[in-house]
C-alpha cells in the first residue's frame, strides 16, 4: 500500500501531530506548533525526513495545504510536495494500559545490552526477539541465537495493571488432551512478552534520556511512550526459549578468569583479522597473562596477550587451550559489558561459559552473558 510509506500530519489547538503506521509498527509525535487552520495530510515520509535533515535545527517553518499539495517553507528554501489520499490511510492501533514506567536512560541501556544476543534469521521468529517479563518491579530482558543468551534485569515502576492475556499454545503429543492455561500460566502470560528485537533497540534509543518511559502491553501489541511521543509494534506471538535454570552458578565454575575489557578488546580486534567462524579465537591462561590467538599450520597466525586474574585450571584443555569461541561472538560479548573488567566463568572447555560484569567487589549481577565455546578437535 503506497500510503503506508507515508507521514500523517493533522493540526490542531495542541499543534502539530505526525504519525506513521505500517500495521507493524506505528509512531506518533507532536511539536508545538502556531495553528492557522485545522488540517490532515498525508506525504511521503522519505521525501519528508530528507528535506527535515537539510534544514537548520534553529529554522523556522512553514506549512500550507492548498490542495492536493503542501507547501513547506523554511527561510529562503521552498518544496511543493505532492499529497497522499488521507483516506486510504489506516486507523492508528489505540495505545495499551500502561504496565510499567522506568527511565529512559535505564531502558535504552538494559536493551542494548540484551539485543546483542538476538538472532536475525526470520524463520526463526522466537530468535528474533527480546523477552520481556515484569516480576514485581523487576523487568527481566532476555535474548538469544542459541549460540548465546544475554539476560539482563533492572528495575522499574509497575502500576499494578496487567492485560488479560491468552498464554503461548504449546505443542502437544497426538492424543494428548488440552486441559486449558492454568491460573499461574495467565498470569506468566500477562506479564510475558517478546518484542521485536530490532525495533526495540530502535525504539529504546530514540526515547533515551533522564525522564520516565511508559511501557504497556496487550491484544498484542506493545508502545513505549514519553509526554507527546509513542512508538508501537506488534508482539511476535512465538515460544522464547526456557533459560531459568540454564545460566551455571559461578560457584560451580572450575576457572574463572578476570581481564580487562578494553585491553581484551582491542587484543581480539587485531587477532580476529585472521580469524573467522571456522578457524576461532583461543583462549589460554598463561600465568597472569591471557594468550590470544588465531590461526594454525601454514594459514596466518597471530597471538596478543592481555593481564588477567585467573583461580582454579581445567582439566579437559584442548590443544593447550582453555576455550575458543566465534571471534565476533566473543567480541560482542565484551561489547555489551558497562564495567571495567570482565569475568569469565568456565566449569568446561566444551560447556557454556557464564560471563559477568566486574567493578571492584560489584559482580555485575543485573547482566547474565552465556557464551558457547566452539569445540577444538584434540
Amino acid at each position: 500500500m503506497p500510503v503506508l510509506a507515508g507521514i500523517l500530519l493533522r493540526t490542531d489547538t495542541d499543534g502539530l501531530h505526525l504519525a506513521a503506521f505500517d500495521y507493524e509498527a506505528c509512531a506518533t509525535t507532536r511539536v508545538d506548533a502556531e495553528i492557522a487552520d485545522d488540517g490532515t495530510a498525508l506525504v511521503s515520509g522519505r521525501l519528508l525526513s530528507d528535506i527535515a535533515k537539510t534544514l537548520p535545527k534553529s529554522a523556522e517553518v512553514d506549512l500550507e495545504l492548498s490542495g492536493a499539495r503542501l507547501l513547506l517553507t523554511a527561510g529562503s528554501a521552498r518544496f511543493t510536495l505532492p499529497t497522499l489520499p488521507v483516506e486510504e490511510y489506516p486507523a492508528l492501533p489505540a495505545a495499551p494500559d500502561t504496565v510499567l514506567t522506568v527511565d529512559g536512560d535505564a531502558l535504552a541501556d538494559a536493551v542494548a545490552q540484551a539485543v546483542v544476543a538476538a538472532g536475525t534469521d526470520d524463520t526463526l521468529p522466537a530468535l528474533t526477539g527480546v523477552q520481556m517479563i515484569l516480576e514485581g518491579s523487576r523487568l527481566t530482558l532476555a535474548a538469544t541465537d542459541r549460540y548465546r543468551f544475554a539476560v539482563r534485569e533492572l528495575t522499574v515502576r509497575p502500576t499494578g495493571t496487567l492485560p488479560i492475556a491468552e498464554p503461548v499454545k504449546k505443542s502437544r503429543k497426538k492424543g494428548e488432551e488440552d486441559a486449558g492455561p492454568t491460573a499461574a500460566e495467565l498470569d506468566a502470560a500477562a506479564r510475558t512478552v517478546l518484542v521485536p528485537a530490532k525495533f526495540l533497540s530502535e525504539a529504546a534509543r530514540a526515547l533515551a534520556g533522564e525522564h520516565p518511559v511508559s511501557v504497556g502491553w496487550s491484544d498484542g501489541q506493545l508502545t513505549l511512550s514519553t509526554p507527546g511521543r509513542t512508538i508501537g509494534t506488534r508482539l511476535l506471538e512465538a515460544e522464547f526459549p526456557k533459560f531459568r535454570g540454564l545460566f551455571p552458578s559461578p560457584d560451580d565454575a572450575e576457572l574463572t578468569i578476570t581481564v580487562p575489557v578494553e585491553e581484551a578488546l582491542a587484543a581480539i580486534k587485531r587477532v580476529a583479522l585472521v580469524a573467522s567462524d571456522k578457524r576461532p579465537i583461543r583462549l589460554a591462561v598463561d600465568g597472569d597473562q591471557l594468550l590470544v590467538e588465531a590461526g594454525d599450520g601454514d594459514d596466518a597466525r597471530a597471538a596478543d596477550r592481555i593481564p588477567c586474574h585467573a583461580t582454579g585450571s581445567l582439566t579437559d584443555r584442548v590443544q593447550g587451550c582453555d576455550a575458543a569461541f566465534n571471534p565476533g561472538y566473543l567480541a560482542d560479548c565484551l561489547k555489551s559489558m558497562t564495567t571495567p573488567e570482565a569475568r569469565f566463568h568456565l566449569t568446561s572447555s566444551t560447556k557454556p561459559v557464564l560471563v559477568l560484569g566486574h567493578r571492584g567487589e560489584d559482580t555485575g549481577g543485573d547482566y547474565q552473558h552465556l557464551l558457547m565455546p566452539i569445540r577444538l578437535q584434540s
